[in-house]
């Protein structure tokens, strides 16, 4: 008699088959159960699928292995949303009344986070901290603090910045925005509340508990002014306002046409739809404009039918072990694996290890349609080292190529110009070379995994889940997040403009962005100690542009930073503070991050002496500053200007509002801010009755160190290792 099968006899492939049916809880019964299942408990197939399918994230190129089974433990409990960078539309969901009121989040579990003014309003301190009283939708944040999320809102899945808004997708598939679609509107006023987008009556919202595959987002997109929505069954949506429709090329079936993602930018949007191409389209706003004798959308219901371009070229499909062909243009092109919509280009890469730019012409002409252009200057770019395209990012105007070296060639629209016009002419300039792409050196390290792009700044996401800020911040707006003005000078942002005093960071050079609230009250205490006496003269080479001095000073604050958690976070760890995706658009930008709230607890308490009594306490020297009027910053000309011209405008608003009878809603919301107000002072006054925290650095003076030249910065202290 034969001997009978069981379970354990079935080979892997068998098992890896069954897996995808079991829920967590059950694979775990399952590979718990004996001791030949054990082995399987942490497959990353398994836990990267049920990850996706339960959280709807988008692919994460940072987690690899076992830490899918980590993240799916940790998105059900410590995903939080961090946003910084301007806040004139509201777009940042910070909570708070003005520059001197802030919320700082979430309780911390124990007396430790009382004392760090968590859990409650505390005031902002700094050098030079603003006095004046201002609405919170205008107050703009140089440092990342959690946006407010409601509970009903459930786990949030990704995250994406517009123009003037941040938009979030959560893990039931709805989409939730803070701010407004277009800020250029005039009348158009932010929204600090997260408001959910909308689908048309006919099409129920997908909820926690009913699940619709037509209002079911999985994947979605968010340009400068509008958001697009892939649904579970295919339809696409739109919004331009919180009522979306649908969209409905005229030329094409989506129902016989699979569309694979979308993709909103600038001033186009686009979809891929597999077997017919890249598809795009201007904005919906505009369709009562006639362009080229052509109307570019018509409104049906609650479907909108637009008119749009197809990409020549981009339609191709490779089937299963095929070769490749040149005889036709689909077919030297390749399959398009991805791309990136900027302004007034899409750029996209193709399975043949090329890349490939169209100018975004609409109407397209009738006649001498366009071919895409392959920017063959990026295949030199790296010498010596070939490589295989594997991912493109971008918006506005730059991109970022990715290579499986771990390198990245990067691309402006100034590039883009300047290639199609040496590309298309038969002019003198096409008889000179064709313009390279850039090599950043510091986007070089082979941590990188993803680029978010801005208007002037941009972010890197790295492997250990920190991200770093490039480029520039008008007005000191804050987009960078390193800091309010008096803290990101200290680490290496300065002047570029005087008039309107835009900061900006040395070209390719980059600095951490760190989200522990304590970490602000330590650049804070060492910048208040730069105006004692004894320090004064480095705060004077700082302040007058001394390069040598910026530059040591930036690195010394950057590598005193990545010793914050070295008492508690051991070599190999992830971090207290753990970034999943960094988005960023226009002058702000946001993240989504995975806090350890207890290892950020134990580096709190790491950095903490001892309490002192408050009868014989000695306060922070940036709490101290604050009283002192002499420290009072005084806005630029540029800002006062602009200021004014906000102010006037918002006179006109108001007295609008007035005339029209609508000041009552005006009054209570008033009222309610002042109870809140009321309730955040309360708390500080409770929290002055108790003992304040002395911390490791509260001795410590504003450093004095050597400069890359050999000098050595004045003083009367010991030099600073």
């Amino acid at each position: 008699m034969a001997k009978a099968t069981t379970l354990t006899d079935l080979p892997p492939d068998i098992l890896y088959s069954i897996f995808p049916y079991l829920s967590a809880a059950d694979f775990l019964i399952f590979t718990n159960s004996t001791k030949a299942f054990f082995p399987y408990r942490g497959d990353p197939t398994y836990w990267h699928a049920l990850t996706r399918k339960t959280f709807r994230i988008p692919p994460q190129p940072l987690l690899q292995g076992e830490r899918w089974q980590w993240l799916y433990k940790k998105l059900l409990t410590q995903t939080r949303l961090y946003t910084w960078g301007d806040n004139k539309s509201g777009n940042l969901g910070h909570a708070g009344l003005d520059t001197e009121l802030e919320s700082y989040g979430n309780p911390s579990p124990s007396g430790i986070g009382q004392a760090l003014g968590e859990g409650r309003a505390r005031p902002r301190t700094g050098v030079r901290a603003a006095r004046r009283r201002i609405p919170a939708y205008r107050v703009n944040s140089g440092w990342p603090r959690p946006a407010v999320i409601g509970e009903g809102v459930g786990i949030v899945a990704d995250v994406q910045c517009g123009g003037w808004s941040t938009t979030i997708l959560n893990s039931f598939g709805a989409i939730f925005m803070f701010g407004i679609f277009d800020g250029k509107r005039l009348g158009r006023r932010g929204n600090m509340m997260l408001q959910r987008l909308e689908f048309p009556p006919a099409y129920p919202s997908t909820t926690n508990d009913r699940y619709e595959p037509s209002t079911a987002i999985k994947q979605y997109s968010t340009g400068r002014s509008s958001v697009l929505g892939l649904a579970d069954d295919g339809k696409v949506w739109m919004w331009e306002q919180e009522m979306g429709f649908q969209v409905k090329p005229v030329h094409v079936d989506l129902v016989a046409n699979k569309v694979e993602r979308v993709a909103a930018g600038w001033d186009r949007n686009s979809m891929y739809v597999a077997g017919v191409g890249i598809l795009y389209w201007t904005s919906v706003q505009d369709s009562d404009i006639l362009q080229g004798g052509r109307r570019e959308a018509l409104p049906v219901h609650d479907t909108m039918l637009i008119e749009s371009a197809t990409i020549p070229g981009t339609g191709y499909r490779r089937k299963k072990n095929a070769r490749y062909y040149s005889d036709n243009l689909q077919s030297r092109i390749g399959q398009v694996t991805n791309h990136v919509v900027l302004s007034g280009y899409i750029v996209f890469t193709t399975d043949q290890n090329k890349i490939f730019s169209y100018r975004t012409t609409f109407p397209m002409p009738a006649f001498d349609i366009p071919e895409p252009i392959e920017l063959t200057t990026f295949y030199n770019a790296l010498p010596d080292q070939p490589f295989r395209i594997v991912d493109i990012q971008g918006a506005f105007t730059r991109f970022g190529v990715f290579t499986d070296s771990g390198n990245i060639i990067t691309g402006s629209e100034d590039f883009l110009n300047e290639f199609h016009h040496a590309s298309t002419t038969s002019s003198p300039d096409a008889s000179k070379p064709l313009p390279p792409p850039s090599i950043i050196p510091s986007l070089q390290s082979k941590t990188i995994i993803s680029l978010a792009f801005g208007d002037h700044h941009f972010h890197a996401l790295h492997t250990n889940g920190t991200i770093t800020s490039y480029g520039q911040e008008l007005q000191r707006c804050g987009a960078l997040g390193l800091g309010e003005r008096a803290e990101s000078t200290l680490r290496g942002v300065y002047v570029q403009n005087v008039g309107f005093e835009n900061g900006r960071l040395p070209d390719g050079e980059g600095r951490t962005v760190w989200f522990e609230p304590l970490m602000e009250t330590w650049l804070q205490d060492l910048g208040a100690k730069a105006e004692g006496v004894e320090a004064k003269q480095r705060l004077n080479m700082l302040n007058s542009g001394h390069l040598g001095a910026r530059e040591a000073l930036a690195n010394y604050f950057e590598n005193e930073g990545t010793k914050w958690e070295e008492d508690v976070t051991k070599k190999g760890e992830m971090g207290a503070y753990f970034t999943l995706k960094v988005a960023a658009a226009g002058w702000h930008s946001a993240a989504l991050v995975l806090v350890d709230d207890e290892k950020a607890e134990k580096a709190r308490v790491a950095h903490i002496s001892e309490p002192t009594p408050t009868n014989s306490r000695n306060p922070s020297p940036a709490v101290s500053l604050q009283s002192n009027d002499s420290y009072v910053h005084i806005d630029s000309p540029g800002e006062q200007l602009a200021n004014a011209v906000y102010g006037f405008y918002e006179w006109v608003w108001d007295f609008g509002r007035w005339f029209l009878g609508l000041t009552q809603l005006d009054a209570a919301r008033k009222a309610a801010a002042q109870q809140a107000q009321q309730r955040g002072n309360k708390g500080m006054e409770e929290t002055d009755e108790g003992p304040r925290p002395t911390y490791t650095w509260t001795n410590d003076p504003f450093p004095r160190l050597r400069l890359p030249d050999g000098e050595i910065m004045p003083g009367e202290i010991p030099l600073t290792e």
